[in-house]
């Protein structure tokens, strides 16, 4: 029986300290972290909205270059103005509907 009691007192020990350590670590954390939940949260929000931003601007410079290389080849300097305008009326209605302006870099003009 004293055995019984010896290992229940550890393991009430062990919880105590467990739960003292969670604790501790949960008011250390609260006090040293540098952004409350909500900041952290739109600060992630508005890195994925950039990122997204981004993604299609970079989609929308390849579809512009391929366009350009494909006049190059074919030498008509008009082939594919629909698909280019196309491609930037894309862009640019899904930029919106992400709710964010533009990035300030100028689209490469037509050439």
């Amino acid at each position: 029986m004293g055995r019984i009691m010896g290992a229940i007192g550890r393991l009430g020990s062990f919880i105590v300290g467990g739960l003292l350590g969670a604790g501790v670590g949960a008011a250390v954390a609260m006090v040293v972290a540098p952004q409350s939940g909500d900041d952290f949260v739109e600060g992630v929000e508005r890195k994925v909205d950039q990122a997204k931003r981004a993604g299609l601007e970079a989609q929308a410079r390849t579809e512009e270059e391929m366009i350009r290389r494909f006049r190059a080849e074919t030498g008509d300097p008009t082939a594919l103005r629909d698909q280019e305008t196309l491609t930037r009326v894309e862009t640019a209605q899904a930029i919106a509907d992400l709710g964010l302006a533009p990035a300030t870099s100028p689209v490469h003009p037509p050439t």
